[in-house]
């Protein structure tokens, strides 16, 4: 859906910062996909059995955040949007909805605003959404968007600081956005966003709300999304050379060779239908103090996280998955948390078939 933009949507921002609670929401008995359905004016929820007190607390606020994404996205959104709701697994959006895990408990409000930018900015940019640029675009907008819903999350990692951790690793060609898959699996999804989402708060601290509305506007008839940013009336390689030195002061006052290094992969033995599944996991860490690391991994769907102790210096464990059969996907990630450095390092999502 294209939509055309109002300039004067500076007042945008100030609705970004404001959540007005519009808690009316109705939950039907009636069963449907082993489950049940609630509804708010502008959602629909399908959950599954079992789950009606988690959804109560997801629906607090669900209105409220759809009302103030689509008043952001100069009503983009579409009436009503489906939302899938999941016990186990990842949150997540596409062209045909929303799947948000109950696993994040009370903390659903940042994945469901993220959700719904992504959803509208899909909407607006249409089939250049794909791009992997203008894709990283609006993931970063998402989390720009979601940032002030995560303050019930605990501490976070600084998004400049990660931001400009990826710039140093060069992992991202920064003048177009771009290698965006290739980026999140080799540093992790969140490292990426948060280049994208220093971008966002850049051309916001610059231009003001509204140029992200004339940006995405300009994006539906550009394939690169520098052409898009001179559309909509920026100088682009300015805009990129004042956002490359923002990240190279910040990556000044940090020494990002003390973060850890991580290698991860699974090992297999035994016969039959069944393997017995280990992930040997390899950390050189710079930093001289005991530590500990988390694993994440899912399986069939089911994700499971777990945190060990490792000793000063380089590591090597081995994490044991259990007897798995043959042909199952196992998805896996390792991180650490650096003390020095106070940034997360992850060796990004992989993915392995039990053969």
């Amino acid at each position: 859906m294209k939509r055309d933009f109002a300039v004067g949507l500076l007042t945008g921002l100030a609705l970004a910062l404001s959540a007005v609670r519009l808690p009316a929401r109705v939950l039907e008995p009636q069963q449907q996909f082993g489950g049940g359905q609630a509804r708010t004016a502008n959602l629909v929820f399908d959950y599954p059995s079992g789950e009606e007190a988690r959804v109560e607390v997801v629906l607090l606020h669900a209105e409220a955040i759809y009302e103030r994404v689509d008043s952001l996205m100069d009503g983009a959104l579409p009436s009503p949007v489906h939302v899938t709701l999941v016990s186990t697994g990842l949150s997540g959006s596409t062209s045909e909805g929303i799947v948000l895990s109950l696993q994040q408990g009370r903390h659903v409000e940042p994945f469901l605003a993220r959700a719904l930018v992504n959803l509208a900015g899909r909407e607006i940019v249409g089939d250049v959404y794909e791009l992997e640029g203008y894709r990283f675009f609006v993931e970063g907008l998402a989390a720009w968007v979601g940032e002030p819903y995560e303050h019930g999350l605990g501490s976070l990692e600084p998004r400049w600081l990660r931001a400009a951790y990826a710039y140093m690793e060069e992992a991202t060609y920064l003048e177009y956005l771009e290698v965006y898959s290739r980026a999140s699996e080799e540093l992790g999804k969140n490292v990426v966003n948060a280049v994208g989402y220093t971008f966002v708060a850049h051309l916001i601290e610059h231009h003001g709300w509204a140029g992200v509305t004339s940006l995405l506007q300009a994006m539906t008839g550009n394939s690169e999304i520098c052409g898009a940013l001179d559309d909509a009336g920026f100088d682009c390689f300015a805009l990129w050379a004042s956002w490359q030195l923002a990240l190279e002061a910040e990556s000044a006052r940090h020494d990002f060779t003390l973060l850890p290094e991580i290698l991860a992969d699974l090992e297999m033995g035994g016969e039959g239908e069944t393997r017995e599944v280990s992930l040997r996991v390899f950390i050189r860490n710079p930093e001289t103090d005991d530590y500990l690391f988390f694993v994440a991994y899912e399986i069939d769907g089911e994700r499971v996280e777990e945190s060990f102790p490792a000793d000063s210096g380089d590591f090597e464990a081995r994490v044991p998955l259990g007897a798995i059969p043959v042909g199952t996907k196992v998805l896996w990630e390792v991180a650490v948390w650096s003390r020095t450095v106070q940034a997360w390092r992850r060796n990004g999502w992989q993915d392995g078939t039990i053969r």
